[in-house]
């Protein structure tokens, strides 16, 4: 009976051990990932379109750009011309830009390029280059902002998601 007893009681020893070695080592694994060093950080790298002649251009570090645009353009069915698109170079812009429109598809398909925008102008209307079969389709507009200098540099590009929805 006594021998019964001393093996419960050394079961029971070895189970608390074996939780507490459980409990200890869960509490050191969070410690340990609460308490991480801190990695350095990276360097910020310059895009390539912001360093000229060894040095960053300043103008295009720091052009900045509003957009004055909706983001769902509605067609009819059967038409390129949209009945909603609101694409304009918000007046809070210092640059005159243009834009492109892709269909977000694996080819990346030009739909339509504008003529340049000056600052505060807005788009009269928008026809696609090609009529898409009714549904609702995933695009980007890519906004190029110029150099008000050279109106063949670009200081860079913004892009914006756009959903374009033919319907009857």
């Amino acid at each position: 009976m006594e021998e019964k007893k001393s093996k419960k009681k050394m079961l029971v020893i070895g189970l608390v051990v074996l939780l507490l070695c459980i409990i200890i080592g869960l509490g050191t694994a969070v410690y340990l990932l609460l308490h991480k060093p801190e990695e350095p950080k990276p360097e910020r790298a310059v895009s390539e379109g912001l360093v000229v002649d060894g040095g960053i251009d300043e103008k295009a570090s720091n052009a900045r750009f509003t957009t004055d645009m909706n983001m769902i353009w509605t067609f009819p069915s059967g038409s390129a011309r949209s009945n909603n698109a609101i694409i304009g170079n918000s007046a809070s812009n210092q640059y005159e830009c243009y834009f492109e429109v892709y269909l977000d598809d694996g080819e990346q398909t030009l739909l339509y390029s504008s003529p340049v925008l000056p600052v505060g102008k807005r788009l009269e209307e928008l026809k696609l280059n090609q009529v898409l079969e009714d549904g609702t389709y995933d695009a980007v507009c890519t906004y190029h902002i110029l150099d008000d200098e050279d109106p063949d540099m670009e200081l860079g590009t913004v892009s914006f998601a756009v959903s374009l929805m033919f319907i009857q």
